[in-house]
């Protein structure tokens, strides 16, 4: 007889900015799970007579045509795909009509009227509704947004609303539910039940579907989409944690429930830092500190903050490129950039979150005179100032561990820095050193990694979570790297140690 077919699964990832869908092949005799990329698409939105909309339309078609392409790709490796699944942001999406059809406007949440969602709040006691979901009350919220629907006359009462990778599933399956990790992100779960809130829920106009869990089966592609991916049988589907942070946390860390933590910092633009605990933390102390809680993977709860990223970084050196007559920052100079700045001793920092810093054009001189301000000299060099937002960064990654401390009792061990901020060194280091733990970088690409190694569990591929971590992948990616702390931590505004990064 011969020996059954490697085990493939396809990874959607939607951004919003861009999507990609991600092939992994499972060979579970090395232990080895074989990564690529199969697909890469924009995510743009568009004008709606309604206000600004995601292209869920256009996003489908790509989806659907990378998808084909994963499954093309996995039989010429030999392989049978054996589970997709999906994740994408949060508080977004879609609305289904009372005749199961979709709806076509689906609101950005760069649309959302602030000043129609200060009024909804005024009117709510935002403390009590944190202490019951764990999420902070904000303009996006998808509360907000089903409010602002029934305003402006968007959709009706009896609509069921999906979250875009909720809302994606539905296409690829017929499936109707909320996967409870993207669900969370809405401030319509409560924490104590794990289930829609009646209080926070009741007069909004939609319904909400059923909450299941990770690893739920979704069923299979339907006939019409198996077709459009080119297999003859129909493709399993599953929820996974269907928000792109639960995905990459899920990645690296388990459920919380030890007693020292290991914090998480993913990192691309934006960043999300916090750690997997075992409860969530509805005090009022999490909810003046800015963090926000969701559903992670095998139980988890997701104690975790928004963050400044590399933005800062990526803004200036799009002012050094227009100040040396380039269209765009070469790699190989970002290269030199931050081995200079590793080598230089500038120690100055500042607030990475300050609202002045928050919006692109003239960015450097802005920068420049806020290290003269709080530390008194301004970066001699370019080196110098790309060093003083990583440094910034790293400050602010280290603080946040520390009010995690705080909040839960429990000291953060050490810190998982993912995402594209894990594929330089110096952020790392310089994280290290200023939180005095050890750090390990990498993965980058860890909210993929994350589906593909729930969607492996689900299948019957592996036992469980665990046991996925502990696999070989090959990515194309360096391997995680180990950063330990130097013997002297780095504080803010004092001279660069000797053996300091």
């Amino acid at each position: 007889m011969p020996a059954p077919s490697p085990a493939a699964f396809l990874a959607v990832d939607l951004g919003s900015a861009s999507g990609r869908v991600m092939l992994g092949v499972l060979d579970a005799g090395i232990r080895r799970l074989s990564v690529r990329e199969v697909a890469r698409f924009a995510n743009r939105p568009v004008p709606r007579p309604e206000g600004l909309a995601w292209d869920i339309d256009s996003l489908w078609d790509d989806v659907l045509a990378g998808l084909a392409r994963g499954c093309a790709a996995a039989a010429s490796a030999g392989a049978t795909v054996r589970g997709i699944g999906v994740d994408s942001w949060g508080v977004d999406y879609v609305r289904l009509g009372a005749d199961g059809g979709m709806r076509p406007f689906a609101r950005h949440h760069r649309d959302v009227d602030p000043a129609f969602a200060a009024v909804t709040s005024a009117s709510r006691d935002v403390a009590a509704d944190y202490a019951a979901t764990g999420v902070l009350d904000q303009a996006i919220n998808t509360a907000h947004q089903l409010r602002q629907d029934a305003r402006d006359g968007v959709g009706a009462p009896d609509d069921t609303i999906l979250l875009i990778a909720d809302a994606f599933v539905h296409l690829l399956t017929g499936a109707v539910a909320a996967e409870r990790s993207l669900a969370s992100t809405t401030a319509l779960v409560d924490r104590a039940h794990g289930e829609w809130s009646p209080a926070l829920t009741a007069g909004l106009p939609a319904r909400l579907p059923a909450l299941v869990p990770a690893g739920h089966p979704a069923g299979s592609t339907t006939t019409d989409v198996t077709a459009r991916l080119g297999v003859s049988e129909p493709v399993p589907v599953f929820f996974v944690t269907s928000h792109d942070t639960a995905a990459a946390f899920s990645a690296v860390v388990g459920a919380g429930g030890s007693a020292e933590l290991e914090g998480v910092v993913a990192c691309g633009s934006w960043a999300v830092a916090g750690a997997a605990v075992a409860e969530p933390v509805l005090t009022e102390a999490a909810r003046t500190c800015g963090f926000t809680q969701e559903t992670g993977a095998e139980g988890a709860t997701l104690l975790v903050k928004n963050l400044s990223g590399m933005w800062l970084l990526q803004q200036v050196t799009r002012e050094w490129a227009v100040q040396d007559g380039l269209v765009e920052w070469p790699l190989a100079r970002l290269s030199e950039l931050l081995e200079d700045a590793a080598a230089s001793r500038y120690a100055g920092c500042f607030d990475p979150a300050d609202p002045a810093l928050g919006t692109p054009g003239g960015l450097i001189d802005r920068l420049h005179a806020r290290c003269a301000a709080d530390v008194g000299s301004p970066p001699q060099t370019r080196a110098d100032l790309a060093r003083a937002i990583l440094a910034s960064l790293a400050h602010a990654y280290a603080r946040t561990m520390t009010e995690i401390r705080r909040l839960t009792g429990r000291p953060v061990a050490r810190i998982r820095l993912v995402g594209g901020g894990a594929r330089g060194d110096l952020l790392a280091a310089l994280t290290a050193a200023a939180a005095g733990v050890p750090v390990t970088a990498g993965p980058a690409e860890a909210s993929v990694r994350g589906i593909l190694l729930q969607l492996a569990v689900a299948a019957g591929a592996l036992p469980d979570l665990a046991a996925a971590r502990a696999l070989d992948v090959d990515d194309g990616e360096p391997l995680p790297r180990e950063y330990p702390p130097p013997a002297m931590r780095l504080s803010a505004s004092r001279p660069v140690p000797e053996g300091a990064p």
